[in-house]
């Protein structure tokens, strides 16, 4: 036999045995990437790899890459074989989905996914914004509970206190019976069956609570935020349970970050895209207009950072940011303004004083109870401006009246135009179609951005149109 796949239980970790090095260096190299910072990083030390590596030189690697593993076996016809300790994880006991009684109207591909979820007992969903996230995981972790009985444990991750909120009390309106409680800041831990708990907080708090690596269940809303190697993601192998479950609303582009998603949940095992909810007409329509400044000005060089130099630019730009007030004038009904700098937010705001609409600002030291004041402010009228910090409005935040969204910020995350753009899919009575109005900018760093941008709009089948306009 050419390789043996087993279990490590110590590690929590997958581990490849074989004697065929030849072998095993080809499939370590498909599961490998360019490191395309080491031409930087050789600039300080000798000691960078021109590869990363998903499989360790020792064979370790996540539990959840088995199945791509397996897959590349089949496909090149290598034999291989699995250990006991694999075989006990894999042949672990399914869940009957159970939640009937709850007072939910799922849709069928949301039944399908509870379902596909039951019966793998764990993986990675891919659920569009606008897709019902909180609905399906709801009806899964109550069917857990079902079949657990009241013993039952799990901890519910989301990347805020604002989404801890706002899925208990979903929840609480769905009718779940298992005990439920949230963990934040200003909320004491109780133990309850489900805990919700924002990362921030889990991060800080888990070494003194050592029971959290002995949860029956482990689900992580916005799981694309488990980078390869950040904090959280060394504290999720911790975890015992091989019960856990990864919902996001698009997986990143980047195959190391992709690999370290499904390594700690599990391969993909449902996905409905924000493409196909539109097609189905669960959310609304939309189309791009990018606006394509050429500036006669030029970049004063302030730093060694040019990148650096060029944000400030753009964002402390006169012409720019009074583009940005004529835009959000003339157009109908809410807009949304995404920006990534606190700086910026405050001149736009500033920029926008004398128009005749609502003026609303999202920052970071914003509480939580400002914020809901804020998002029902804008459920409630037609006529608001709101900007936003995409670090806050980017994510999970629920606002269904919007018309407009300004991407103000420039940048290239797959992931954050995607869910950027999500937060005004949502079907409302005012509106038929929303308008995203892309600000780009013929400069050095942000004329690629723009580019993998409408790369994105392509993907995601938006069309859009471009407008070239030269600063006065």
């Amino acid at each position: 036999m050419s390789f043996v796949i087993d279990y490590n239980a110590k590690r929590r970790k997958l581990q490849i045995y074989t004697a065929d090095l030849e072998s095993f260096g080809k499939l370590r190299d498909n599961f490998s990437i360019p490191n395309t910072t080491a031409h930087f990083a050789k600039r300080y030390t000798n000691y960078v790899p021109d590869k990363l590596y998903a499989i360790t030189q020792s064979g370790y690697c996540e539990l959840g890459l088995y199945w791509d593993i397996k897959k590349y076996f089949d496909k090149n016809q290598i034999e291989n074989e699995i250990g006991e300790g694999l075989e006990q994880v894999l042949t672990k006991d399914k869940v009957i989905p159970n939640y009937i009684h709850l007072k939910l109207d799922l849709r069928d591909y949301q039944q399908n996914a509870v379902d596909a979820a039951c019966s793998f007992g764990g993986g990675t969903y891919i659920l569009g914004t606008g897709a019902g996230k909180t609905l399906v995981t709801a009806a899964l972790v109550e069917s857990y509970f079902k079949q657990f009985g009241d013993e039952f444990t799990c901890i519910i991750l989301v990347p805020d206190t604002g989404l801890v909120e706002q899925t208990y009390k979903e929840f609480k309106e769905y009718g779940v019976t298992f005990s439920l409680s949230k963990w934040t800041g200003k909320n004491k831990l109780e133990f309850t069956n489900v805990i919700i708990c924002n990362i921030q907080l889990f991060q800080a708090r888990f070494e003194e609570n050592q029971w959290i690596k002995h949860i029956d269940l482990l689900v992580c809303d916005e799981a694309h935020k488990i980078k390869s190697n950040n904090s959280i993601s060394d504290l999720l192998r911790q975890i015992k349970t091989t019960h856990r479950f990864g919902f996001t609303g698009t997986l990143p582009k980047n195959q190391m970050d992709k690999w370290s998603i499904i390594g700690k949940f599990g391969p993909v095992m449902f996905e409905k895209s924000s493409a196909e909810l539109r097609n189905e007409g669960f959310l609304t329509n939309c189309e791009a207009s990018i606006i394509e400044i050429q500036y006669n000005t030029k970049i004063t060089r302030t730093s060694r950072d040019e990148y650096r130099d060029e944000l400030k630019f753009i964002y402390t730009n006169e012409f720019r940011n009074n583009l940005i007030k004529q835009v959000a004038s003339k157009l109908e009904g809410n807009s949304l303004i995404l920006v990534n700098h606190l700086e910026h937010s405050k001149l736009i705001v500033d920029c926008l004083e004398n128009i005749d609409k609502t003026i609303l600002c999202v920052k970071g030291e914003v509480e939580i109870e400002e914020r809901e004041k804020i998002k029902q402010q804008i459920e409630q009228s037609n006529n608001v401006v709101c900007v936003a910090m995409n670090s806050i409005f980017s994510t999970g935040v629920n606002i269904k009246n919007i018309n407009n969204i300004i991407l103000a910020a420039g940048g290239k995350s797959f992931v954050r135009i995607v869910q950027s753009v999500g937060r005004g899919l949502r079907l409302h009575e005012n509106k038929t179609k929303l308008k995203i109005i892309d600000i780009c900018d013929r400069l050095n760093y942000s004329q690629e951005h723009a580019a993998e941008r409408m790369s994105i709009y392509r993907e995601e089948k938006i069309p859009f149109k471009i407008k070239s306009l030269r600063q006065t």
